[in-house]
């Protein structure tokens, strides 16, 4: 091969790549910001369905099961990719944004909605302590998926188990 059609090839490797990166990095973008936009429509969408209005109140055991698939793809993203930083961000912001998204959801319908009244409930809503260990439990649970071995996938579905367990007892 010449210098010049090696130069070619060099660039548009280089292009390929860049197309790569970049199809990779919104791919985790996606996965962190729109899995719990996913998870907020799901969880809408049934407890609509369960009571017949717009009501964020579904039973225990029936969130821990929606809950439970979430966390679940989040397992299987980490164990099938091994990316220990998409997999750990989307375990720990999955509950925050979900409750983020499923608030502006909610005041998107109620039709006594103000922007002012958004702006205010979403300052409160900046990750409040009392989200810490759900951040931790499915945080670590993402973390511990994408290592690789089989020992930190049974303990990524210990951590999923603990967290449906958890969420299945809120409500007694």
């Amino acid at each position: 091969m010449s210098v010049t059609s090696q130069a070619k090839h060099e660039k548009k490797r280089s292009r390929n790549m860049e197309k790569k990166d970049l199809f990779r990095m919104i791919g985790r973008l996606a996965m962190i910001l729109l899995l719990p936009l996913a998870l907020s429509l799901t969880y809408i969408i049934l407890a609509y369905m369960i009571h017949g209005r717009l009501y964020l109140s579904i039973e225990p055991p029936i969130a821990a099961i929606i809950y439970g698939v979430f966390i679940s793809l989040i397992i299987a993203y980490g164990c099938i990719t091994r990316d220990k930083i998409t997999s750990t961000l989307s375990g720990v912001f999955l509950f925050p944004l979900f409750t983020i998204y499923s608030g502006i959801l909610c005041a998107l319908a109620d039709h006594y909605f103000t922007i002012e009244w958004l702006i205010g409930w979403l300052r409160g809503q900046l990750i409040p302590p009392s989200y810490a260990p759900f951040m931790l439990i499915n945080g670590l649970a993402g973390y511990f998926a994408s290592r690789g071995t089989k020992v930190s996938l049974l303990i990524a579905i210990l951590f999923a188990i603990l967290l449906i367990f958890w969420i299945s007892c809120m409500g007694h």
